[in-house]
């Protein structure tokens, strides 16, 4: 998924007045959770992958079926920004379902706690 297509149906899910740079703020924050707590980069490595307004074309790490993660995150945000708790919690819940349903496939296919990736990880842009 390109960052421009996560915004983009997010925009559509939970129309809003924020910004591209504030939702690619909040994409990078997810990014950077990913490449920190899932794929085990080094901060040089997830300092690298830094998104700008300018990234609209950049493609995010995670890629199908788990790239929902995204939009289900920035509809979280988006919930959380404009004080809607009860959204937010909500839209957290099913967010939160869809990251460790990627988080538990992710350790299960690469192992990356083994301090690599394997060489199909690594053939899939995980690094």
């Amino acid at each position: 998924m390109k960052v421009k297509d996560a915004i983009d149906y997010a925009n559509e899910m939970k129309p809003n007045a924020f910004s591209t740079k504030v939702l690619v703020g909040w994409l990078n924050a997810l990014e950077g959770r990913i490449a920190a707590d899932v794929l085990l980069l080094s901060k040089v490595e997830i300092d690298q992958l830094q998104l700008t307004g300018e990234d609209l074309e950049a493609t995010l790490l995670v890629d199908p079926p788990h790239d929902d993660i995204y939009t289900l995150w920035l509809q979280a945000k988006i919930d959380e920004a404009n004080g809607e708790y009860d959204k937010y919690q909500n839209s957290m819940q099913i967010y939160n379902e869809h990251y460790g349903n990627f988080v538990h496939w992710f350790v299960n296919q690469y192992e990356p706690a083994q301090g690599y990736l394997s060489e199909e990880a690594m053939r899939h842009e995980y690094v």
